[in-house]
């Protein structure tokens, strides 16, 4: 059945508040006369009165006083079901208001539609509210974990400068930029994850050749790659699409970045695909994968494996991925092709 509406209850109430006072004081006269026709009835007035016996007011009055009284309680009801919603929220509000986040608005018995969806979406604030303060706890504790270590070796490799305990050699030096370096992109990377789970990443989408793009980006990574022994092999499709082509970059370098920390060395792949409807890149290495219990949180912020070094990354290079991807309007997603592993960004082509 229908949910009636607030308004439409409030008229039905008023109504039929109106009619059950008129009703029952109707049938509590008509029962009064009944009783004095039949106990004493030398106290009705003469048919040719023109107003009623000073017993008939009385009892007009008693009966009508009896009828607005089952009528009030009636009403009583049904506006103490109308405003108990209200007041499930109110109460709901406060415990919030107070710091009970867990707090919600609960109904014991059916309320009008307006009540209804009120109290879901106020519970639905509430759920969202108490994620978000969960979530600002968690990453508060997590940028914090993340950030001590690079902050720690810079400023323990400074001190000792400082102190004469270390020399400024090129050794050393180097080491510090690398500490900079990674610093700075932890940084980076955590702006880019904010921007996204707040919808505020900016994209700057403009037609680009997917496959000039990657070989422009191969030419970036090819000496890295070579550095820690690894190979590149590149299996592009011609096309074009709309993205943002320094987001998309990001992406990539990203997965690139993803098989150097965790993938043994091997002859990484990037593949692209162009099909009517999107494009695919995917970058392919013959790493060991990734642990099945990880596989479906893998593209979560600070989400690693159990048996991962906790130097080896931060844990948010594959959630901007995601982040980036899904801000395309795209997806991004893990396989086991043949033994390898294969991390797949598709976006939309939109051209």
């Amino acid at each position: 059945m229908k949910a009636q509406s607030l308004s439409q209850r409030l008229n039905l109430a008023v109504v039929g508040i109106t009619l059950a006072t008129l009703i029952l004081s109707l049938i509590f006269i008509a029962f009064g006369y009944g009783l004095l026709f039949q106990f004493a009835p030398k106290l009705v007035a003469a048919e040719d009165a023109i107003l009623p016996a000073p017993v008939e007011w009385a009892m007009y009055s008693f009966c009508i006083v009896l009828g607005s009284i089952a009528a009030s309680v009636v009403a009583t009801r049904v506006a103490r079901r109308m405003v108990e919603p209200l007041e499930r929220l109110a109460e709901a509000a406060r415990q919030i208001a107070g710091g009970d986040l867990s707090a919600r608005a609960n109904l014991t018995a059916p309320a009008p539609t307006e009540a209804s969806q009120m109290i879901a979406d106020f519970n639905a604030m509430a759920d969202r509210l108490e994620k978000a303060v969960d979530d600002i706890v968690t990453w508060n504790s997590l940028i914090a974990h993340e950030l001590r270590t690079p902050v720690t070796i810079l400023k323990g490799r400074l001190q000792g400068l400082a102190e004469g305990v270390f020399q400024p050699d090129p050794v050393l030096l180097q080491s510090l930029h690398h500490q900079a370096d990674a610093l700075a992109r932890l940084v980076e990377d955590l702006r880019v994850v904010s921007l996204l789970d707040s919808g505020r990443l900016q994209l700057r989408p403009v037609e680009i050749d997917l496959a000039t793009e990657i070989e422009g980006l191969a030419r970036l990574v090819e000496r890295d790659l070579d550095k820690a022994g690894f190979g590149l092999r590149m299996t592009l499709t011609s096309g074009r699409c709309i993205a943002d082509p320094i987001r998309l970059r990001q992406a990539v370098l990203a997965l690139v970045d993803n098989a150097l920390k965790y993938a043994e060395p091997c002859v990484l792949e990037i593949a692209t695909r162009v099909s009517d409807a999107d494009v695919a890149i995917s970058v392919i290495d013959a790493g060991p994968g990734m642990p099945e219990s990880l596989t479906a949180r893998a593209f979560e912020p600070f989400r690693r494996g159990d048996d991962v070094d906790l130097k080896s990354g931060s844990g948010l290079g594959l959630a901007v991925v995601r982040g980036i991807a899904e801000a395309h309007g795209g997806q991004v997603s893990y396989e086991r092709r043949d033994g390898r592993s294969a991390f797949t960004i598709t976006l939309p082509r939109k051209c």
